[in-house]
């Protein structure tokens, strides 16, 4: 009874922490759009391997505090008997800021504890076992046991959160769209970085994702699809407009800095939810840096967010 007593009063707080509320129950997830990174525990191989993973990021909390981010991948290896390790690839490339996956997951619902009133966080779980000895393939339900070993239920935007009474996530999506930034304040959504095996073999055990912990990525037009990933401008506006929400990149180690100011800017003006980079803050030797101009640190989507959105109705910390 103590327990519930004081969730209740959390949530309570929660509601009136960000001074959000006034639009609350008019702005949905689809409205708002975000900073992300990419492969967001990684650190660079020491000697240098490939200019491709040549970035290290700041450890996951400060990511959330410091530098606007609000979506996070993790690459995930599995080990029988012992479960879910984060890194990128075995031996060559496995530097990390944390190890394992109930380590990585502790590290964000510690900062979202934290910050009570933060909107939905996005949470990408990519299945990384092409080289590795142990496959992933049979252990899904490991997978989402431990997400639910360190976010309850109540904190997770699951796909029956949304689908609600309906038959299908399409159909919920195309009828009510998504909930509303108050009733997934607090919350981690995540998404199965697979448009494969893992994903398909995922789907399976659950044929529109019914009780399912994973969001799948890609199927535009299937009953179970609601997040897409692409970086054409035209299928990003598309899609945002069609109720799904895209997730794109800009900025890598191989990259040219000249051209990544404007190729953002594209990005963001085609309504992309999620725009990840593998640099998200400032650093001394790097002229760029993706910023979300005028962002709080998110910021209204300029293609489905109604007029009245303001940065700090989506969060304001």
């Amino acid at each position: 009874m103590k327990s519930f007593f004081y969730g209740v009063l959390f949530f309570a707080f929660v509601g009136c922490s960000s001074g959000t509320a006034g639009l609350d129950d008019v702005l949905r997830v689809n409205h708002i759009q975000i900073k992300g990174t990419h492969n967001s525990f990684h650190t660079a191989p020491d000697p240098f391997v490939l200019i491709d993973w040549d970035y290290s990021f700041a450890p996951l909390d400060v990511q959330l505090q410091d530098q606007g981010v609000r979506q996070v991948e993790l690459d995930v290896h599995y080990t029988p008997d012992h479960g879910f390790d984060v890194f990128h690839l075995p031996q060559i490339d496995q530097g990390t800021t944390c190890e394992t996956f109930v380590e990585c997951l502790s590290i964000v619902k510690k900062w979202s504890d934290g910050h009570p009133g933060h909107h939905l966080l996005f949470i990408l779980v990519e299945p990384k076992d092409e080289i590795d000895q142990e496959k992933i393939a049979g252990h899904y339900d490991e997978l989402d046991q431990e997400i639910l070993s360190v976010w309850p239920r109540q904190r997770v935007l699951e796909p029956d959160d949304v689908r609600g009474a309906h038959a299908t996530l399409r159909e919920a999506l195309e009828t009510d769209g998504w909930p509303s930034l108050g009733e997934t304040r607090n919350k981690a959504m995540f998404i199965m970085l697979d448009s494969g095996q893992h994903r398909d073999a995922y789907l399976a055990l659950h044929p529109n994702l019914e009780g399912a912990v994973f969001f799948a990525r890609g199927g535009m037009g299937e009953t179970w699809s609601s997040v897409m990933e692409t970086g054409n401008l035209e299928t990003i506006r598309e899609a945002a407009m069609a109720g799904y929400l895209v997730r794109t990149t800009v900025g890598g180690p191989d990259d040219d800095p000249a051209g990544l100011g404007a190729r953002a800017n594209e990005l963001l003006a085609a309504g992309a939810h999620i725009i990840s980079t593998d640099y998200p803050a400032k650093e001394e030797d790097r002229d760029w840096w993706l910023d979300l101009p005028g962002g709080t640190p998110s910021r209204c989507n300029p293609v489905t967010a109604p007029a009245e959105c303001t940065s700090e109705a989506v969060e304001d910390l």
